[in-house]
């Protein structure tokens, strides 16, 4: 099957971005889901401190989620809009990762990654491991397993914290009582 190449000009050029709103609310959508769920307490962020290299477009809102258990996660809802996530000490996330017209990402999804994202998140499912010469993190769920690897400039690792593998228990959730 022949697949046709965008036109080049497509990159770079985002007509429609306004579709990429349905991610934005469906992040929010699901932050409210887990508070609801799971042990876990909510506190605004901050661009310095959650995403200080960011390059992106405006943050609107950011939201830390602090599970009782498990790796700690923060959303970032974006003027473009899209999301940014960060997963525990290094793993980043962007949905979309452009929104050109020439990667035609679509919504559903980046909804459908969203919710992968969170799902193998709360299950336990997210590793990371810093050392000399390489960080490396991983999700894995019913889906599989996406794994982002690169290797560190000689000394990069003592910028970064300390080395070592990382891997976080399920989130705890909320028992009757507590909702």
């Amino acid at each position: 099957m022949h697949v046709e190449e965008p036109d080049p000009a497509a990159y770079g050029q985002a007509t429609n971005p306004e579709r990429f709103r349905a991610v934005v609310e469906a992040a929010r959508d699901r932050i409210e889901q887990l508070l609801k769920e799971f042990d876990v307490a909510a506190e605004p962020g901050m661009l310095t401190d959650d995403f200080p290299n960011w390059k992106g477009t405006e943050a609107l809102e950011i939201i830390r989620l602090h599970p009782a258990t498990g790796v700690p996660i923060t959303l970032m809802m974006t003027a473009f809009p899209g999301v940014a996530i960060r997963i525990g000490q290094w793993g980043r996330e962007v949905l979309p990762h452009c929104g050109c017209d020439g990667c035609d990402d679509q919504p559903s999804d980046l909804i459908e990654r969203l919710d992968e994202i969170l799902t193998a998140v709360v299950a336990g499912g997210y590793e990371e491991e810093l050392t000399k010469r390489r960080l490396r993190t991983s999700l894995t769920g019913s889906w599989g397993r996406s794994v982002s690897e690169g290797p560190l400039h000689r000394g990069e690792w003592r910028d970064l914290g300390a080395r070592g593998t990382y891997r976080w228990p399920p989130w705890s959730r909320r028992t009757p009582s507590d909702r």
